[in-house]
């Protein structure tokens, strides 16, 4: 499945694969792992693009790719082991494939520790700070499952949070999705930039609370031994960069309250709303015409509601590219989850 997806891509100047496809255990991810890998230098030789590989089931039970391409050819392309350096005009990119944890049986506290130790390694060996990643990816097996009182969403954001917690963020947090998963450990993907010249800017919802200014009321679990309350996510809505517009992942929540409908068109369509406020032309903190979904990823928490939740959103959106998966959302009550990429 993997080839005959790869076989519908161009190839040339191809960067990364986000590569979607279900996983029973941890042992069929590694499994799956090493087959993407072997496929990938089969393909591409030594010097293959950046993946990524998470465990969600596709609409169609197969393998969907995602896949990121820099075609500038006035960009210089530094090329390490699981993360890319892009240079042009002063300005540094910084972009990783998925990155896991040296153990995926630990506890989804240390698996994130573990993973954070690594990106702030990786991001001060070239002169980055955490204060530079403006979209972050957040994959995390059973997410809302509580172990012993501990709810593994909510010690993700404890780890996320003190390794935060080393930088000001002066600028706003990155975009951010948190997402579940079902096998294969905890996966963490970052983008970093520095030296932008274009606009590089937050953008809240007025119809939110902003995710890190949430109470402690909407946060499960319980509070850690290294910390004395329960963090929030540390995200921001959406960020602009230069005219992009990254959407973090969003749900049907309004202020930091949950729609608990158990239908899940009635959330999509409470989702895109809040997403369509988010993008219009009133909030957005620049000059524009208004903005254009490019692509939206779609997560589905019951696997028989893609086929209405397909239908509203190809009839109310249809000309931006988007995919189902089928992934547990980061509230038990949620049944819809989506993010997105628009242009202004």
């Amino acid at each position: 499945m993997f080839r005959n997806a790869l076989s519908q891509a161009d190839t040339d100047a191809l960067i990364k694969l986000a590569i979607f496809g279900k996983a029973s255990d941890n042992s069929e991810y590694r499994q799956n792992l090493a087959i993407i890998d072997k496929v990938a230098e089969d393909i591409f030789g030594k010097q293959p693009p950046l993946t990524s590989y998470i465990a969600q089931k596709t609409a169609n039970d197969g393998v969907t790719i995602e896949a990121t391409y820099i075609t500038d050819k006035d960009v210089t392309i530094e090329h390490h082991r699981n993360y890319r350096l892009i240079n042009c005009n002063g300005c540094t990119e910084l972009i990783t494939g998925g990155i896991i944890p040296s153990n995926a049986e630990g506890s989804t506290f240390e698996q994130s520790m573990n993973i954070f130790e690594g990106i702030g390694k990786m991001l001060s060996a070239n002169g980055f700070k955490p204060s530079n990643i403006y979209r972050q990816w957040n994959y995390i097996p059973g997410i809302t499952v509580l172990n012993d009182g501990s709810q593994n969403y909510q010690e993700f954001n404890d780890a996320r949070s003190i390794f935060y917690g080393s930088d000001s963020w002066t600028n706003g947090y990155p975009a951010a999705t948190g997402i579940g998963t079902n096998a294969g450990g905890v996966v963490v993907e970052v983008c970093a930039i520095k030296g932008e010249k274009c606009t590089n800017k937050p953008i809240d919802n007025p119809l939110q609370i902003a995710a890190h200014n949430y109470s402690q009321q909407v946060l499960d679990g319980k509070v850690i031994e290294q910390l004395s309350k329960k963090t929030t996510p540390k995200f921001e809505r959406a960020r602009l960069l230069g005219n992009t517009v990254l959407i973090s992942g969003t749900a049907a929540i309004k202020g930091e309250c949950s729609n608990y409908s158990t239908n899940a068109v009635e959330q999509a369509a409470e989702t895109m709303e809040i997403m369509d406020r988010l993008t219009s032309k009133d909030n957005i903190p620049a000059e524009n015409n208004g903005s254009q979904y490019n692509l939206l990823r779609v997560y589905v928490k019951r696997e028989q509601d893609i086929p209405a939740v397909k239908e509203y959103m190809q009839h109310n959106y249809p000309d931006a590219k988007k995919h189902y998966l089928v992934a547990d959302v980061c509230r038990p009550e949620l049944l819809i989850e989506i993010e997105g990429v628009a242009h202004i």
